[in-house]
């Protein structure tokens, strides 16, 4: 049974800093934007972060700005404008999932992709959505209630961020607006809440090492 927390479970200090800085690939920047959608009491802690940037920029050295610097600026921005506008005949709200965030459904709208569902193993579905130059993949992951994931590490960062459902890693359960931060120091099994399908998004540095042999033979297939 999902049971929500007081306040939702996020990235620890140093990877708030690195969202303020700018220094987060744009994958993980949307899952903190997608749960400051779904939590807007988390907002004020993302702000706290902006705030110490920008102290940080204000006590910076000036740099001299290059003599193109402000056409490049209005190409960008002019740019966004245009990415951000509604595609004609659209009708964003009534193709959106109740559980998907708005930040996910602007991404998916600018780079033209549909929610397309694909099996990924028993009890399991995916539906990818990206993968950038440094090898980071963003998917949804749709898991049927009670499911049991077996035990296994990963290959590198993977960060999700519960949609729908929940899910229990351990002792620690994980309730819709929980991101869960894993590496490949960690292994670990969890379980599907009994009370309804758990719908994630994630993002990973690379597949899952599963403990079992068997499962690991048949990965290539079902590609998590």
């Amino acid at each position: 049974m999902s049971t929500a927390h007081s306040l939702p479970i996020t990235v620890g200090d140093d990877w708030l800093a690195m969202q303020s800085a700018g220094t987060l690939s744009p994958f993980k920047q949307l899952l903190l934007t997608c749960q400051a959608d779904m939590a807007p009491h988390l907002r004020p802690l993302f702000a706290s972060d902006d705030h110490v940037a920008g102290a940080l920029l204000e006590s910076a050295k000036p740099a001299a700005l290059s003599d193109d610097f402000m056409s490049r600026l209005d190409a960008r921005l002019i740019a966004d404008e245009k990415a951000k506008a509604p595609t004609s005949g659209a009708t964003h709200a009534a193709s959106t999932p109740d559980w998907m965030p708005a930040p996910l459904a602007d991404y998916m709208r600018r780079n033209g992709r549909r929610l397309r569902w694909r099996n990924a193993g028993v009890g399991v579905q995916q539906a990818r959505l990206g993968r950038n130059r440094h090898g980071e993949r963003l998917y949804l992951l749709r898991a049927k209630p009670g499911l049991p994931v077996p035990r296994h590490s990963h290959s590198g960062q993977e960060w999700t961020l519960v949609l729908s459902g929940g899910y229990k890693s351990g002792a620690q359960q994980y309730v819709a607006g929980d991101l869960h931060q894993e590496d490949e120091s960690c292994t670990h099994d969890l379980r599907i809440d009994d009370d309804g399908p758990c719908i994630s998004l994630i993002v990973d540095e690379g597949k899952l090492r599963f403990a079992n042999p068997l499962l690991r033979l048949f990965q290539p297939v079902v590609g998590i």
